[in-house]
């Protein structure tokens, strides 16, 4: 194939000879050249250049990029980057990324009043700047300068423009014009994505690849397939598709799993209905790792030996989301109290919570706010901690336990179907030795024995100083969870 393209280039070249009005022929024959001696790569770095006005340069173009598959970008150094966008080869941006390109040629007096008119309207008008931030990139009607372009992209994005917060995206991944910052490369692309631009997806997404967190690339590659039109965008939906299948690859049957029935919140406004269809898109719920949590200081096993030894593999729980007021009151005393157990709104409880194994754990919890809500199963052992003060009585004051009757709270469970079983004894545990008789956490334990939905409250009893006690609910939603293989 190789020898007959490089022979049927010969006749094409003389076909549609090249002219000194329509392009630089000594740079056109370096392309045939290269073309002839079988480098392909240096023949399209300088056919890309021709091949609107040069059929002949265009077949150049397409032998070549199926002769030379694209390079990966991944260990690419920026010192090669940089001398290739210095020389003029701008195919490079195309490679990293999807960003919008300037393509029409402007010259002459016109091309100058053009260039001024949008100069003149970058200030108030986004798209003016994001306009000359493009003129800068490709060194079109001004000379190549990229630390320009960000700058005028940068002016562009403030407004809101999706188009340039997705261009300034990449010169921040690859330090194009900017100092390398992968963070803001992320905000960059989300906000991109959030005001409508669909390349953001694929950039996000392999940003996230090369990073190896393939259930967030997988995600942004799903939804922006969607949005890239085939027909008219042929290359770039092959790509973000080929990102799509390869991210697929590399997730864990867990995440599988996730992908089922949740998507990460902050893409919810650009999702359709259809999309959203059947899926919980919670903002308080975190993304999910690769493998199911099987212990925290707060979720240990009950019997570690059945799931070492007896049995490989445990389903994943993954309930449906349970639904808690997150703008609840948080209690004052517990401010700057280390609590005995993590809160049921942190990050890593909800995580740890709804991305365990389906088999029992002991669990610990404190509460802060006044309305809360977690998912458990069917055998757990539940911990629930409380700050209460403590009152002295004539039995105490005489050397006597403190029990409930001391403390500012009754505890009511409102049960109906016996999903829980509570214990008989309550705990008091002391912040300190010297506050012992003041202030205690509160513990009750509770046995999870059916599926179903119960009510643990700790409501507030009158104190002997009439102090107003802060009250506490947690619903408490319990799942039976597969049998393990």
């Amino acid at each position: 194939m190789k020898k007959f393209a490089l022979l049927l280039f010969v006749a094409l070249s003389g076909i549609f000879p090249a002219t000194a009005q329509d392009i630089d022929h000594d740079s056109f024959e370096l392309g045939v050249e290269a073309f002839n001696a079988g480098n392909c790569k240096e023949a399209l770095r300088i056919m890309r250049k021709y091949e609107k006005e040069q059929p002949s340069a265009a077949y150049v173009v397409r032998i070549c990029e199926l002769m030379e598959p694209e390079e990966d970008n991944e260990g690419i150094s920026y010192d090669i980057f940089m001398r290739d966008l210095k020389k003029g080869d701008l195919s490079r941006l195309d490679r990293l990324g999807m960003v919008e390109r300037f393509s029409k040629e402007i010259s002459g007096f016109s091309g100058a009043m053009y260039v001024q008119s949008l100069r003149e309207n970058a200030k108030k008008n986004p798209e003016s700047a994001f306009q000359m931030g493009l003129l800068y990139q490709e060194g079109i009607g001004v000379k190549r300068n990229f630390k320009r372009a960000a700058d005028f992209f940068s002016a562009a994005s403030e407004k809101g423009h999706a188009n340039a917060s997705n261009s300034l995206g990449m010169y921040y991944r690859f330090g194009i014009g900017v100092k390398k910052n992968a963070k803001k490369a992320e905000e960059l692309y989300k906000k991109a994505i959030l005001n409508g631009n669909s390349y953001a997806f694929y950039n996000l997404g392999q940003m996230y690849a090369d990073q190896e967190d393939f259930l967030q690339a997988w995600i942004l590659a799903d939804l922006g397939v969607r949005r890239i039109n085939p027909q008219t965008e042929k290359k770039k939906h092959f790509r973000i598709d080929s990102l799509l299948k390869k991210t697929k690859k590399n997730l864990s049957p867990f995440q599988q799993t996730y992908l089922e029935k949740f998507r990460p919140y902050w893409l919810k406004p650009v999702m359709t209905k259809q999309e959203k269809k059947n899926l919980a898109i919670i903002k308080e719920l975190p993304i999910a790792p690769k493998k199911m949590i099987e212990e925290t200081p707060f979720m240990t096993f009950i019997r570690k030996d059945a799931f070492d030894n007896k049995y490989k593999t445990f389903y994943p729980l993954m309930p449906y989301w349970v639904a808690f007021d997150s703008n609840s009151a948080d209690n004052p005393d517990l401010t700057g109290k280390k609590a005995p157990a993590p809160f049921p709104e942190e990050s890593d409880t909800l995580a740890a919570l709804y991305f365990r194994p389906a088999d029992p754990r002991h669990i610990r919890l404190t509460l802060r706010k006044k309305e809360s809500a977690i998912p458990v199963m069917v055998g757990d052992v539940l911990t629930v901690y409380v700050y209460t003060p403590l009152y002295e009585n004539n039995t105490t004051r005489k050397g006597g336990h403190m029990y409930l009757k001391n403390t500012g709270y009754k505890i009511n469970l409102y049960n109906p179907n016996n999903v829980l079983t509570a214990a008989a004894s309550i705990a008091l545990t002391p912040l300190s030795e010297q506050t012992a008789r003041n202030e205690s956490w509160l513990s009750k334990r509770f046995y999870v024995r059916k599926e179903g939905t119960a009510l643990i409250r700790f409501t507030e009893r009158e104190t002997p100083d009439g102090k107003v006690i802060f009250p506490h609910t947690l619903k408490i939603v319990a799942t039976k969870g597969k049998p393990p293989k």
